[in-house]
């Protein structure tokens, strides 16, 4: 297989979160580096150009990973979510997902585009992440979404109506919406602050 039937796993911080190889925690503390076989090599840093700036106030977990065909994925530690970085070169038999096909049109890279190849959601069996995670919305966002400023709000709508999918629900309506409002928004964490609620709080690890 791709990496010799190996599995890395790359948690959050919270709740004892740790980097695994098959199911062993490695690189537990920050400067340290593994080999995976012949296959992969794993450094536990907290060196690396963030992807969300609005990120930058925290302290910094990086999990980088140099896999095979020059793949390399950096995976940001936050305190109850990651994000990713993947940079990666054309693959033999195309590739395709949320930053497109890599084919050198970027008139085909929409979201809708996107949709209409692959669908909305990882196919069973092609997962990177143990467990699917429901997708649902919150009472708390909808607050938080009422705050978007009427313009970006109403600009948010009509881009999102016009690119989603046909038939796409009203909560993936909303969902495209928010990322409009508050992606790459310094504030975001601030203003979701207002509305979360205590257990929110608690299980964010959030004492401010």
């Amino acid at each position: 297989s791709f990496i010799g039937g190996h599995t890395i796993e790359v948690e959050p911080m919270e709740d004892g979160g740790a980097i695994t190889v098959d199911g062993n925690q490695v690189c537990a503390e920050l400067g340290t580096t593994i080999k995976v076989g012949v296959y992969a090599t794993v450094t536990h840093d907290d060196k690396g150009d963030l992807v969300d700036q609005a990120a930058s106030q925290f302290a910094r977990h990086m999990v980088h990973i140099d896999l095979p065909l020059d793949i390399h994925i950096t995976v940001f530690r936050w305190t109850n979510y990651i994000d990713l970085r993947i940079t990666m070169p054309p693959v033999p038999g195309g590739q395709d997902g949320s930053c497109g096909n890599f084919n050198g049109n970027a008139t085909d890279d929409s979201t809708q585009d996107v949709f209409s190849r692959i669908g909305a959601r990882i196919g069973q069996g092609e997962m990177l992440f143990t467990n699917r995670e429901q997708i649902g919305w919150t009472a708390g966002e909808d607050a938080m979404l009422d705050t978007c400023p009427p313009a970006t709000k109403t600009a948010a709508a009509t881009k999102c109506w016009k690119e989603m999918p046909q038939g796409s629900s009203e909560m993936q309506i909303k969902s495209c919406m928010f990322d409009n409002c508050f992606g790459m928004n310094e504030h975001a964490l601030r203003t979701a602050r207002i509305f979360a609620s205590e257990a929110d709080r608690i299980a964010a690890g959030d004492t401010a």
